[in-house]
């Protein structure tokens, strides 16, 4: 009880501060601006795809004496920071003595900051230096940004310029090393560079170089509205691979939480949503064009009116309605990568996933079980059976997609189809996309919130389905699910899975309880059965193997391919939970690991005399390390300037994976379906054994297969 007196009044205090927020008024037209964005010239010197500021024909622009003069106007007296874009800001000669007008009008300025291509990388390293003079000289805080769209030529060729990427790299290092000027990258992601973010984001890593991705929009100042073939025109697999992108952004290279709000805010646009984050040119923005007009924001506004010729303060008050205008109609749809504080619709999922964390752990099953009694049921077919698959989904290998495709077919062949199945998902859109991948008719809600008690209470039998029960933090996905279903009287079965690695206690004790709690236990494999009767259960287990073999056996047979004269090969990442010993002994072992793994493929290739040596990829997303990132440093590192080498970067499915293993003379596989696929197809292969005798050796085992292995002492002698 005295956990839900606490929970009602955090409830209260978080009503509170929605209430607060929601009250707050979006637009304010007695408030000033306190960041400026000059667009100080209409004219540049590369040839963006996404932009046609390039096509126009220069005009008079702003003089610094006549921008001065409109930066005194009382609109700008709240002004803090300024930055600088074009067009090429740095085609301006007098570009340092616009800094100078900025400085002089706005006293209490800030920050100043400029983007720039730097294609002319002298004429722009000479505008900059004279510039951070300037800024130095008066204490005004100066940064950068450098466009880079790309590595090498896919840069080139977004910016229609050639040698581009590497004047662009050279100024970056640069203004950073040299001139000790804050300085990021920013990438445009359009159609032409939607396949190749991952790239650059692998290269900046490697070189120690902080950016920032955002997704081209329809700007009004860029004249880019007839550029729809490359502006947000992406099909559902780029779509889905950017989803995938940007959830690697935050989770492995963005620190800032409100960064990441709007790398979470592309995502729900890219899903279909609306945009989550606010927007600075709701209060607190202003643009400013290189002939003095006066807008609202960049990418939407109109031009209100010329700041040489009216006050800006009039201008602003009276076109207010224009505002309004791109509030009602712009703002929900806006891709824009603008940053503000967190809006009432943010804040309020925040609050939503809090509460539902108290429920949702492996320590909180007395809580779950008190709210599941106020849970509504769901409505099911009442002439089906209700199946609720729970489990790693949504953050699912190819494998698990075959073992969940296993899974349906087994209860669509057991109720003669009269199944309604629900999945629950991690994230949600993973397995919206799998679903749509094996043409699954299922209902998918996310394990994260209070849908997983609401089914686990109401579905007929809950399925934990597939995969390792092993030290993992989502355990409390099958345990509660199980917990809730058998207060509620359901069934419960654990569906083709394997047990461990359990190196931690906690996790050895609710893999017990979860499988106490079930009804029926099929697992994968000898080792798994021989653990579970380790521990002393009644209930006998089933050894029923994985479903991932009979779904994989099936979609074969529908699909023909022909051989051709390649290896084809399954890499992972090696990760520490798979290693007995501590982390120092880890990273040298790992590194002779891999060394060996790279001199196998070369050893086989030769044998062979294959034409290509093809990676392929059974995992795309970063929740378990995707694969191809994997694939990157390791062709780096070891096949570097081999042009035998090709890496998949689109992305797997089940039936992609089956086509390239029988394509392939030979197929040297690591992750553990990868193994199971290849086995299952009757391809000839190698099992790089990373589990150091666990699952892996296992399956070669009960298949009598292990003549296939490479075990990792093997490959580091």
């Amino acid at each position: 009880m005295h956990h839900f007196l606490k929970i009602i009044k955090t409830i209260f205090y978080q009503g509170k501060q929605l209430y607060h927020l929601k009250s707050t008024k979006v637009l304010d037209i007695d408030s000033k601006p306190s960041v400026l964005n000059l667009n100080i010239i209409d004219s540049c010197n590369s040839k963006c795809t996404m932009c046609n500021i390039w096509k126009q024909d220069e005009a008079l622009e702003i003089s610094p004496d006549e921008l001065g003069s409109v930066l005194r106007d009382p609109l700008f007296s709240e002004l803090k920071h300024v930055g600088v874009t074009g067009g090429e800001p740095t085609l301006r000669e007098d570009l340092p003595e616009v800094y100078s007008a900025i400085i002089d009008a706005v006293p209490n300025i800030k920050g100043l900051s400029i983007i720039t291509n730097a294609i002319e990388s002298e004429e722009v390293l000479e505008r900059i230096k004279k510039i951070k003079t300037i800024c130095d000289k008066h204490r005004v805080q100066f940064s950068a940004m450098v466009s880079i769209d790309g590595v090498g030529k896919v840069h080139d060729q977004v910016r229609g310029t050639k040698g581009n990427f590497k004047t662009a790299v050279k100024v970056f290092k640069y203004l950073e090393h040299d001139l000790k000027i804050p300085t990021s990258f920013g990438c445009t992601i359009s159609k032409i560079n939607a396949w190749e973010a991952d790239d650059l984001l692998y290269y900046a890593k490697k070189n120690d170089m902080y950016g920032r991705f955002r997704i081209a929009e329809t700007i009004n100042r860029l004249y880019n509205q007839d550029r729809g073939k490359v502006i947000r025109n992406f099909d559902a697999d780029e779509t889905y691979n950017l989803l995938l992108f940007f959830e690697k952004l935050k989770r492995t290279y963005e620190n800032s939480k409100t960064y990441q709000r709007t790398y979470s805010s592309i995502q729900n646009i890219l899903k279909g949503g609306v945009r989550l984050i606010g927007c600075p040119y709701h209060k607190n923005g202003i643009v400013l064009g290189s002939k003095g007009q006066l807008s609202y924001c960049a990418p939407k506004s109109k031009e209100i009116g010329n700041a040489r010729d009216i006050s800006s303060l009039k201008l602003y008050k009276d076109n207010f309605d224009e505002k309004e205008r791109i509030l009602k109609e712009n703002c929900k749809s806006c891709i824009h990568d603008y940053h503000a504080p967190i809006t009432y619709i943010e804040r309020k999922i925040e609050l939503e996933a809090a509460f539902a964390s108290k429920f949702l752990s492996i320590t909180s099953t007395k809580r779950a079980l008190r709210i599941s009694q106020i849970l509504k049921r769901p409505e099911f077919n009442t002439k089906s059976r209700s199946v609720f698959i729970v489990g790693w989904y949504g953050t699912e290998t190819v494998g698990d997609k075959a073992i969940l495709g296993g899974i349906i077919d087994y209860y669509n062949e057991k109720y003669d189809n009269k199944v309604e199945f629900i999945i629950g998902s991690l994230f949600p859109f993973i397995t919206e996309r799998t679903c749509q991948e094996l043409k699954i008719k299922a209902k998918v809600i996310s394990t994260k919130t209070l849908d997983l008690l609401r089914y686990s209470k109401s579905a007929d039998e809950t399925v934990m389905g597939g995969g390792p029960l092993m030290d993992l933090d989502a355990l409390y996905v099958p345990y509660l699910g199980f917990k809730v279903a058998k207060a509620y009287k359901k069934k419960t079965t654990v569906f083709g899975c394997g047990i461990g690695p359990l190196k931690k206690k906690k996790y050895l004790n609710t893999v017990k309880k979860i499988l106490a709690l079930s009804d029926e236990v099929k697992l994968r494999d000898v080792n798994s059965i021989t653990t579970y009767d380790a521990y002393g259960f009644k209930n006998l287990p089933e050894l029923f193997g994985d479903p991932a073999k009979f779904f994989v056996e099936a979609r074969s047979k529908q699909l023909e391919v022909s051989k051709d004269n390649i290896i084809s090969c399954f890499l992972r990442d090696w990760t520490f939970e798979y290693f007995n010993g501590d982390k120092e002994s880890f990273a040298e072992t790992k590194a002779k690991f891999e060394h060996g793994i790279a001199s196998l493929i070369k050893q086989e290739a030769k044998r062979l005399n294959v034409d290509k040596i093809v990676f392929d990829h059974m995992h795309n997303f970063v929740v378990g390390n995707d694969d191809r990132d994997f694939s990157r440093y390791f062709i780096d590192t070891y096949f570097k300037n081999d042009e035998r080498v090709i890496m998949n970067k689109k992305l797997s499915t089940v039936d992609s994976i089956i086509e390239a293993m029988k394509k392939s003379e030979l197929n040297i596989c690591m992750r553990f379906h990868s193994v199971l696929f290849a086995h299952t197809l009757k391809t000839d292969f190698i099992a790089i054994d990373y589990t150091m005798g666990g699952k892996i050796r296992g399956y070669l085992k009960d298949n009598k297969i292990l003549n296939n292995i490479k075990t990792v002492e093997s490959l580091i002698k």
